[in-house]
Order: C-alpha cells, then sequence, then structure tokens
C-alpha cells in the first residue's frame, strides 16, 4: 500500500514525482507500518457507510468503476459516495465532465490515469478533505454523490471541433456522452439515496462542451448547470428556457471563443429564459479554478455552488 507521502505527492506534483515518492514511502513505511492497519475492500452497497473522523480526500475518496453499456462500449469512471451515506436520506448528485487534458492514455497505468484528472483542483474540491482558505467545503455544507467519467485519447463528449464555439448539434450524442448519463441513470437505481430531483451537471473546456450538449439533448434531466468554457448549438436554446443555468467564460479566451456562451446566453434569453452568465474580463481560458472557489483567496463570484445546490427539478426515473 502506498503511504500517504506518495499519494500526496502524486496529486500534488503530477505523475512524474511518482519516483521521488516512492523511496520516501519506502523508508516511511518502516517507521509506519505497525500503525497502519488494514484497508477493508470497496464494494457496492445501499447499507449505511460509517461516518469515519479523517474522510479521505483527492483519488482516494473515489471508488473506480467502469461501465458497459448495450453495445458493449465501455467508459471507466470515479465515484464519490458522501461520507456517512444513508440510504434514508437524499442527496444531491454532480456529474463533472473534465476537460480535454484529462483524458486517459491506454499505454499509462491505472494509477496514471487516474492521476492525471485528480491532480486538478477543480476534481479534488468535491471531496471533504479537500481545504483551503475561502474554499467551499463541499461535502460539509451539501453532502453529494459526485460522478467523474473519464474519456481516453481519442474520444469526446461532442461530435463538434471543440475551438470554433458554437456549433450545430448531431443527431445523436457521442457515445461517451450517452454513457456518462447512462452511469447516472444505473447510480440512482443502485443507490436509492439519490436525488432525482437534484441532479446536477458541470464541467470545463471540452467538458463545457458536453454540458451544454447534455442539457440541450434531455432539458429536463439535470435540475441545473453549470458550463464553464464551453459552447453548444444556439439553434436548440429554446429547450433550456426553463432549466437553470449560470454560464462562465474569459472574455480573453484563446482556445474556446468566448462567442460560444455568449451566442447561448443570447438564444436563451431570446427564448425568454433567464439564464445566469459571468465573464470574467481579460481572463483566458482556464477560469474554473475561480468559479470552483479553489484558488485559496477570497472567491471571485461568490454563492455559486451555494446556488447549484439549491436547484430543484422535477425529474422522475
Amino acid at each position: 500500500m502506498l503511504s500517504i507521502a506518495v499519494v500526496a505527492a502524486v496529486f500534488l506534483f503530477g505523475v512524474e514525482s511518482y519516483s521521488q515518492a516512492k523511496e520516501i514511502n519506502s523508508n516511511a513505511n518502516q517507521k509506519i507500518k505497525a500503525n497502519i492497519s488494514p484497508r477493508k475492500s470497496t464494494r457496492t452497497t445501499t447499507t449505511a457507510i460509517p461516518r469515519t473522523s479523517a474522510p479521505p480526500t483527492g483519488a482516494n475518496a473515489f471508488v473506480t468503476r467502469v461501465f458497459t453499456d448495450s453495445q458493449g462500449q465501455s467508459l471507466r469512471y470515479y465515484l464519490y459516495v458522501p461520507n456517512g451515506y444513508t440510504p434514508g436520506q437524499s442527496y444531491p448528485l454532480v456529474l463533472l465532465l473534465h476537460g480535454g487534458g484529462e483524458r486517459s492514455n491506454p499505454a499509462w497505468t491505472a494509477m496514471q490515469n487516474k492521476a492525471i484528472l485528480f491532480r486538478n483542483r477543480y476534481v479534488q474540491v468535491w471531496t471533504p478533505g479537500y481545504s483551503i482558505p475561502y474554499g467551499p467545503n463541499i461535502q460539509q455544507h451539501w453532502p453529494s454523490f459526485v460522478v467523474v467519467p473519464q474519456l481516453s485519447y481519442g474520444q469526446y463528449w461532442v461530435d463538434a471541433p471543440i475551438h470554433n464555439g458554437s456549433y450545430t448539434q448531431t443527431s445523436q450524442p457521442t457515445p461517451w456522452l450517452l454513457m456518462a448519463k447512462e452511469i447516472v441513470d444505473a447510480l440512482q437505481k443502485e443507490y436509492q439515496g439519490i436525488d432525482s430531483n437534484r441532479l446536477y451537471i458541470t464541467g470545463l473546456s471540452l467538458g463545457g462542451y458536453g454540458v451544454w450538449d447534455a442539457i440541450e439533448r434531455w432539458p429536463s434531466y439535470f435540475a441545473a448547470a453549470i458550463p464553464i468554457a464551453g459552447a453548444g448549438d444556439p439553434s436548440k436554446a429554446a429547450v433550456l428556457k426553463n432549466l437553470p443555468i449560470w454560464a462562465f467564460h474569459g472574455s480573453a479566451d484563446a482556445t474556446v471563443p468566448v462567442s460560444g456562451s455568449r451566442d447561448m446566453i443570447a438564444a436563451i434569453k431570446a427564448a425568454g429564459g433567464h439564464p445566469l452568465y459571468t465573464e470574467y474580463p481579460g481572463a483566458g481560458h482556464g477560469i474554473w479554478d475561480s468559479v470552483y472557489a479553489t484558488t485559496g483567496t477570497a472567491q471571485r463570484t461568490p454563492g455559486v455552488l451555494s446556488w447549484l445546490f439549491s436547484q430543484v427539478g422535477q425529474h422522475p426515473l
């Protein structure tokens, strides 16, 4: 088993620090081996999960799973179950769609693929052990399931160029976006405590495209959406007029044109909707740390997450 030193090095400094951390682990294990009790295996269950005084953070807080659809296609995903989960209670669920830089590589180990995703603060922030100054403390305030599917190289949330802004939606979703939704479907059947009226979706960059595409295809499925630095199909925006949306973009984004968000917001408003939109003046592409409050400084846009978790939809399973 890897020590805390290894886990910290991998997820704070990236997978390239693994060799150095392994040396630390070898020395540290000799000193603390007697104090470490065996870790219990993770199993899917609908019974209550005992609370712990020090819930894990980062990748350790997530269970790795693989979803296989009816066509035999599969998608790896990481699941966080609220600490002390009790089936009789009601919990929201957040579906988080990552950006293009966090896709897995078939040539890497499972640990390396998980590390490329979980070294990012925008993923770590959803776990209970993540604590920084001015942090949102999500699990303390809003205990929730968190689902993070991981694409592999060559896979996309949307079938469209991701650097051109607005696009024309295809008739069918990509297999991976559809499987992301099917994972949420399956989890609601597995965990009776998930509230189908409090399903939320958020994502950034490539994942921001995925959020817009998902809510345009299934406008009544999610209770609210936070797309960041993405784009959608403005011609389909009318279906979103009643959905709570808070979109974000940097005005100087050189990766995904800011017109991608502007076009969607304008189209929704033209249809009679009232979406929220925050554009950071002079900001580039990587604005998600400001949105999710992971900068360690005073929140640039306070109230985003409290807004998200206050939304309640009308989605029967």
